[in-house]
């Protein structure tokens, strides 16, 4: 592997050349042999993982291309060699976790609390609570807010409307982060 520092010829180099690979890494040209694959027997995971690669590669730099406001946030995270896409793949392809779902303060009145903890490696672009009664039917849903101490990972969200048939209805809640992944929990109101 070969590292051009403020080279003219290779500046701005980056692709394939013959069997010689350039890549821009920071403020560095680095250029090393071209890996042959032709006789490489890929497994199905290897298959699935370069798939799930790719797909995050393209909406990611889609994502960042439209975006450069959130751009520079991943900027600002990029630590040593990394940059703004490498940030943004490394949370595209960590979704966010749901770690709890309290509902003991949400006992079908209006302005009753449900609270969310919720974590991704960088940051939460939402969290949206949906109630649902006995029934099935939806009662109420909206976006929850986070505590106010900055990067708390905890979330409440405020009911709106009475839910006389809570009892063996459930919340459902959705959370979203910046690269768009979304997980899902669904919890019972038993009334306990």
């Amino acid at each position: 592997m070969a590292i051009a520092n403020d080279n003219v010829i290779t500046r701005m180099l980056h692709g394939r050349i013959g069997n010689v690979i350039f890549r821009r890494i920071g403020k560095k040209t680095i250029a090393s042999k071209a890996h042959d694959y032709s006789k490489h027997k890929w497994t199905k995971a290897q298959i699935e993982n370069r798939k799930r690669f790719g797909k995050a590669s393209l909406k990611v730099n889609k994502k960042l291309r439209d975006d450069p406001e959130l751009k520079n946030k991943y900027k600002k995270l990029a630590k040593g060699n990394q940059n703004a896409n490498n940030v943004a793949m490394s949370d595209y392809l960590k979704p966010p976790v749901i770690t709890e779902i309290n509902v003991k303060n949400y006992k079908g009145q209006k302005g009753n609390t449900i609270r969310v903890g919720a974590k991704d490696k960088y940051f939460i672009a939402g969290v949206i609570v949906m109630i649902l009664n006995a029934q099935g039917i939806e009662i109420e849903s909206g976006m929850a807010v986070e505590m106010p101490f900055s990067g708390s990972g905890v979330w409440v969200y405020k009911s709106m409307e009475d839910n006389p048939c809570w009892k063996g209805g459930r919340v459902v809640v959705r959370v979203a982060d910046s690269p768009g992944n979304v997980v899902t929990g669904v919890l019972a109101l038993d009334g306990t």
